[in-house]
């Protein structure tokens, strides 16, 4: 019988269909360009849950979308995955539809226990562009507000834009002062694919936004916020994400395959859409970096991407990880 995977393992993500309520400019999968239904119907949904609890021996899922909450039968969803053993049941939302009174309790009432919620600017115009939602803003916070007393853990997923890289340090003081229960911020980057192919302007050039990351990892670390890097995010040389090896996505993978020899061939390691510099051979966490995406290669300087080079520091990191 073939080994369960741990959840220590990366969260599966089951996107349940495409349909949004939401038009952000840089969506990497939007469904013009993806040959997907609007909704994936209930049957398919429940087989691909019940594969993955055969997979993995405490299983963890995430439900994409599109929007999922647009799902009449997302509470059934949910449901479904909790009486399959899914010990964490998260759901990536604009929390726009978490506004309506109720809801978020009747989701977390069915065994929702995260959100994964796309918050990119506290300024709202900025953040209504970003959505491309005119007068979202306050659903958003309201949404959020309404998970929180639900008592739903939710991260907040800033997506890095030439619109937003500024205003880094700010948001992340707004959230704190707003949102004091949220722990976590995931800050992702544009990744260069699909609409943002298209409206490229959007796409930040490492090495500009890369001052205003290292001050935003700093405050957040002094506000007692954890910010992660996914793999949407940044290499590790950009923004000190190198002091971060515990929350960069990426770095923790693969480090953790390095020590489950017996579990490697079941992961991919770096993706067939992204590549690294020639400079980055020379960089002690290479192994670690999945590089840039291949798009952002043909947009933007690589000369950014600078090698680390501190051997000694390597082994500390080791050691902090095996802990």
């Amino acid at each position: 019988m073939k080994k369960k995977l741990s959840r220590k393992m990366p969260m599966p993500v089951l996107r349940i269909g495409t349909r949004c309520n939401a038009n952000c400019p840089f969506c990497n999968v939007p469904s013009e360009s993806y040959n997907l239904p609007e909704e994936m119907p209930i049957g398919e949904v429940k087989k691909e849950i019940s594969n993955l609890a055969k997979k993995y021996s405490d299983l963890m899922i995430s439900l994409s979308g599109g929007e999922p909450t647009l799902r009449r039968d997302l509470p059934e969803i949910i449901q479904f995955a909790k009486s399959k053993g899914a010990q964490v049941i998260e759901v990536q939302t604009n929390a726009i539809r978490m506004s309506v009174d109720g809801y978020a309790k009747k989701l977390k009432k069915c065994g929702l226990s995260r959100a994964f919620v796309s918050f990119h600017s506290h300024v709202p115009v900025v953040q209504e562009s970003l959505l491309g939602v005119k007068g979202s803003f306050e659903k958003c916070v309201k949404g959020i507000r309404n998970m929180l007393e639900a008592r739903i853990i939710v991260t907040l997923n800033i997506v890095v834009t030439t619109k937003n890289y500024k205003s880094l340090p700010e948001c992340v003081r707004f959230i704190k002062k707003e949102f004091p229960k949220i722990k976590f911020i995931s800050l992702s980057v544009v990744q260069p694919n699909g609409r943002a192919w298209d409206n490229s302007k959007l796409v930040p050039r490492y090495g500009t936004i890369a001052p205003y990351v290292k001050k935003t990892l700093l405050l957040g670390e002094k506000m007692g916020l954890v910010i992660m890097n996914p793999y949407c995010g940044l290499p590790l040389c950009i923004g000190d994400w190198w002091k971060y090896p515990k929350h960069c996505m990426e770095f923790s993978d693969k480090f953790f395959f390095e020590h489950q020899t017996e579990l490697i061939r079941d992961r991919i390691f770096t993706p067939d859409d992204k590549i690294k510099a020639r400079q980055c051979l020379l960089c002690d966490l290479e192994r670690y970096c999945n590089g840039v995406w291949k798009n952002y290669a043909n947009l933007r300087s690589l000369s950014d991407l600078k090698p680390v080079n501190l051997p000694p520091e390597t082994e500390k990191i080791y050691k902090k990880m095996k802990k």
